[in-house]
């Protein structure tokens, strides 16, 4: 079927070529021949040289045509019509020609009347020859039109035939495969038990029934694999609430004994200082210091441990307000210093207000005590809205840190700096980013060595609650 509609376009596509080419071919005879009427109609009046010549050659450019239209030409009306316009054309060179020889130079000062007679036979080949020619060119633009849309519709009926022989030769495939995609569609639409695809049930040994086959032995697999993950997050659960338990009991145990050992420490040096030397003295307050870091540390974990079992609350939180309360209650840790505090309008947030409490109040305790020794300190706190996010900062001018160790920042027990430096148990950023998390955000650090800290956290505009 496509070498036929192949061979018809092709065959009558270069008819109709040919069949424009002659009404095109046609149409440019018509304007040689006015041409030469207007050569001919000058003539006389100039007898020069060049226009005789440029007469010959239009002469020349009719006969040229009129070969190339008798070329490959089959209708014999058309052939007829040829006919006479070769006759006409040498009828047109003798009366041009007899007009040139009677129009040189030398026949200049003679009267010759006869002249006048040949003009009119001239004019009367070229005025029948254009009728011809115009004739012509309207019935080889008429035929072209109607075989172009014969063309057309027999193109037309050829594909639309294609088409429907395709379709009948392809409706058993086509059938099979709408049948296996509606399968298929089907069976990734609906949810089987624990949210998991059902199988497929086609039948058949080709492609699409190993596909479906394919594809129940992925839905088991799949589901042996949720099974195995729901069994993993349960132990997971189980365990880190263990742990938590057992870290809450543990600092919870602890912090008596220590409180134990820093009182007895101050019975025995408020006791027995005069007994003691230098020495002593001081090595009871190496222990007095290490039972208060101890404390520190406990407090810290068990903090750590609240945070991974709080219940969120979400509420609007004003963020303009809460850093102001936050930063009131920080005021004995900035006795004594020049600090200048800056923080912009800040933007509302849904959030826990525990949690994000604990957030500010662990990043601007960090900038006070690493901003010790600046004169004056600057704490600027910003935010900043997108389509999705709301990223608050805390930026300081304080001792920073190497940008080389910013993957320590937020771990647990990790410290950058030296206890004889800055003190601290390593706690109060791993805890900001477990509240953060929480949230469903982000928390970040950037910084360099005695050029100042930025830490900031995001949190999402619409939480999912």
């Amino acid at each position: 079927m496509a070498v036929v509609f192949g061979l018809t376009f092709y065959r009558g596509q270069d008819h109709l070529n040919d069949l424009r080419d002659r009404s095109m071919l046609a149409d440019e005879m018509h304007g040689e021949l006015e041409q030469l009427r207007a050569v001919s109609q000058r003539i006389r009046a100039t007898r020069a040289n060049r226009i005789r010549k440029e007469g010959y050659a239009r002469l020349e450019a009719l006969d040229a045509g009129r070969l190339a239209l008798d070329s490959g030409l089959a209708d014999p009306a058309l052939s007829e019509t040829l006919d006479d316009i070769g006759r006409r054309l040498v009828q047109t060179r003798v009366h041009y020609m007899t007009l040139d020889g009677l129009s040189v130079p030398s026949l200049r000062r003679v009267d010759l009347p006869q002249v006048d007679e040949v003009e009119l036979r001239l004019r009367h080949e070229i005025d029948a020859l254009a009728r011809l020619l115009r004739d012509l060119h309207l019935s080889s633009h008429a035929t072209a039109v109607a075989y172009g849309d014969a063309l057309l519709r027999m193109e037309f009926w050829l594909i639309a035939g294609t088409a429907l022989l395709v379709l009948l030769l392809t409706y058993p495939t086509l059938n099979r495969i709408g049948t296996a995609l509606h399968a298929l569609g089907q069976g990734t639409r609906e949810a089987g038990p624990e949210g998991l695809p059902p199988e497929l049930s086609l039948s058949g040994r080709d492609e699409f029934g190993q596909l479906a086959h394919d594809f129940n032995q992925m839905a088991r697999r799949l589901a042996a694999a949720e099974e195995a993950r729901e069994q993993r997050a349960q132990e997971l659960e189980t365990a880190v609430k263990d742990l938590e338990n057992f870290s809450y009991s543990v600092s919870h145990d602890l912090r008596a004994p220590l409180r134990a050992i820093d009182g007895f420490i101050g019975i025995l040096r408020e006791d027995y200082a005069p007994r003691l030397d230098a020495e002593g003295l001081r090595l009871f307050g190496v222990v007095s210091a290490n039972a208060k870091k101890m404390e520190r540390l406990i407090d810290d974990i068990l903090a750590l441990s609240r945070a991974g079992r709080l219940e969120m609350e979400w509420v609007g939180v004003d963020m303009n307000r809460l850093v102001d309360e936050v930063w009131d209650n920080l005021s004995e840790h900035r006795q004594g210093r020049a600090i200048q505090f800056e923080h912009a309008d800040l933007p509302t947030s849904i959030c826990d207000p525990r949690a994000i409490r604990q957030v500010w109040q662990n990043l601007l305790d960090n900038a006070i005590k690493f901003t010790r020794g600046r004169d004056p300190a600057l704490i600027e706190v910003k935010a900043e809205r997108n389509a999705t996010m709301i990223r608050y900062t805390v930026r300081d001018n304080g001792a920073g840190f190497d940008p080389a160790y910013s993957n320590k920042l937020f771990g647990l027990f990790l410290r950058l700096h030296g206890m004889d430096e800055f003190e601290g148990t390593g706690v109060g950023l791993a805890i900001a980013q477990r509240f953060v998390q929480k949230h469903h955000g982000e928390v970040w650090g950037t910084g360099a060595v005695n050029a100042g800290a930025t830490f900031g956290f995001s949190l999402p505009i619409q939480p999912a609650t």
